[in-house]
């Protein structure tokens, strides 16, 4: 992949640098507009929610957004093995293209997904958005429990020491100006709840133009009110 690389799609891809290394980000939208960036979820759900990821930046992208979906360390298109990446890699991953996109525009809406939630206090923003957000400890439960389903520890993954001892711990972190969006059949406090499938939940990955939608429209009004505050 070529730095500034424009696929047939529309999707652009660029790097970051986090300290003395440099990692991807995927960019759909006009580089100065209103920015997003997308945290996603870790491991496996992360590969099940990308093409409703991608799916919900398209629909903020023709609002006028610029959305932005990094790679963490030892992940998609990162040079780094997974193994030798520490928990607070990932964390200065976030926190370094957050940067990188203030940098390109304004300080960007910062919107994680599940998981993702666990790595995103630290950056620079003007708001946070949650959807789902999970612990680490319910992280580790399913990495678990895959990996003996498949009769592969860890579902086949590699993470170090310090990415496992991390985890168990981990909880999304108290952030000024949130909202918290969930499922309607999670019984979580939420600001809101929206109709739609767990997408992580299942075996393969998947998409629903439902849940992308209402996603997005959640998004475009949150986003409006923090860069109104």
């Amino acid at each position: 992949m070529s730095e500034g690389a424009r696929s047939p799609n529309g999707l652009a891809f660029e790097r970051f640098r986090v300290g003395d290394r440099e990692e991807w980000l995927m960019r759909l939208g006009r580089p100065h507009a209103p920015a997003i960036l997308f945290v996603p979820p870790l491991f496996e759900e992360m590969n099940r929610t990308r093409a409703l990821i991608v799916a919900i930046m398209r629909r903020l992208a023709t609002r006028g957004h610029c959305c932005w979906l990094l790679d963490l360390s030892g992940t998609g298109e990162s040079e780094r093995d997974l193994g030798a990446v520490a928990w607070q890699d990932w964390r200065h991953d976030v926190t370094s293209a957050a940067a990188h996109v203030a940098d390109k525009s304004k300080k960007p809406l910062i919107a994680a997904l599940r998981s993702g939630a666990l790595l995103d206090d630290e950056a620079l923003a003007r708001g946070w958005w949650r959807f789902a957000p999970a612990d680490g400890a319910a992280v580790v439960r399913d990495m678990v429990r895959s990996g003996l389903a498949g009769g592969v520890e860890w579902a086949g993954y590699a993470p170090s020491d310090d990415l496992k001892a991390a985890l168990e711990t981990a909880a999304p972190a108290p952030v000024p100006t949130l909202r918290t969006v969930r499922l309607a059949t999670d019984r979580g406090e939420a600001d809101a709840k929206v109709e739609g499938p767990a997408l992580w939940r299942r075996s393969e990955p998947g998409n629903s133009g439902q849940l992308a939608d209402s996603i997005a429209d959640d998004l475009q009004r949150w986003s409006r009110e923090c860069a109104a505050s």
